[in-house]
């Protein structure tokens, strides 16, 4: 069995893992040598980064600044351009332009949306003048939208209504609401073979999509509260609606009409809309 001098020292090799920095020897005191100690340059580092964001603030801010008043003056002129062509005065009509930024349409020539309210416009279209009322129009993915003559709205959806005078100028005929059901409206017809009577008829009011004519179906009619035949009454029906043909507003369709106290209420929806169609421009 072998035995370990305790006198026998082991040896260690001591590899280091990294350089090891030499520090200069510390000149002594009263040698007249001067020490230089290098300054921490992150406090001005961080200065420069705080005025650099400063800057982008303020530009961000201005930029938003230009941007809103170029909307909003584009916004005005669009309300400007619609009242003309309904007769209305342009503080009747509101006009809020969906597009962020909105100065980008300069460079894509599209609006993401545009939302109008009118509350009064009389529209004139082939010899057919009607006077809506509280219209809301919203018109989504607008291209050319730097043209007003080619703009085109992608999807369009609007709701109105017709005063209960408006239509019974259009039927020729006092139309008004029937309190019983509260859904249909009551006209009343002066010209029976020729004579003037007074004929109360009941019906609910729809409308025919592609000839845009009002329908009265389901009806009910009476004379000095007398029923009226049917078959007496399809004419008198065809009369009314033949004077009862809504304004054409090109792609955008006429989709259902419910009658309310006020009058009726309708909605519309369309693609591929010319805006053009709707300002008659």
């Amino acid at each position: 069995m072998g035995c370990w001098d305790l006198n026998e020292r082991p040896e260690f090799s001591i590899t280091p893992s990294e350089p090891t920095q030499v520090l200069p020897p510390r000149p002594p005191a009263g040698s007249g040598a001067v020490v230089t100690v290098g300054r921490d340059r992150h406090p001005y580092r961080f200065i420069k980064w705080l005025v650099a964001l400063v800057v982008i603030a303020l530009l961000a801010v201005v930029a938003a600044i230009v941007d809103q008043t170029f909307r909003a003056r584009a916004e005005k002129d669009i309300a400007a351009t619609i009242a003309k062509s309904i007769g209305a005065n342009a503080s009747t009509v509101g006009v809020t332009i969906h597009n962020l930024p909105f100065l980008g349409v300069l460079v894509t020539d599209e609006l993401q949306g545009i939302d109008t309210t009118i509350s009064k416009a009389t529209v004139d279209r082939d010899d057919t003048t009607v006077t809506f009322r509280d219209v809301d129009i919203h018109a989504n993915g607008i291209r050319h939208a730097r043209e007003e003559s080619q703009a085109v709205a992608e999807t369009m959806s609007a709701t109105g209504r017709i005063d209960w005078s408006e239509l019974s100028r259009l039927a020729g005929g006092k139309v008004t609401y029937n309190d019983d059901t509260g859904e249909t409206g009551r006209v009343a017809i002066v010209t029976v073979l020729g004579a003037r009577v007074d004929v109360s008829i009941t019906a609910v009011p729809g409308v025919k999509t592609t000839s845009r004519r009002v329908t009265l179906s389901s009806p009910s009619a009476s004379l000095d509260d007398i029923p009226i035949p049917d078959v007496l009454l399809k004419p008198i029906l065809d009369g009314i609606t033949s004077r009862f043909t809504l304004p054409d507003l090109g792609n955008l369709h006429y989709e259902s009409l419910k009658a309310t106290s006020q009058g009726l209420d309708f909605s519309l929806v369309g693609t591929g809309v010319k805006l053009s169609d709707l300002t008659g421009r």
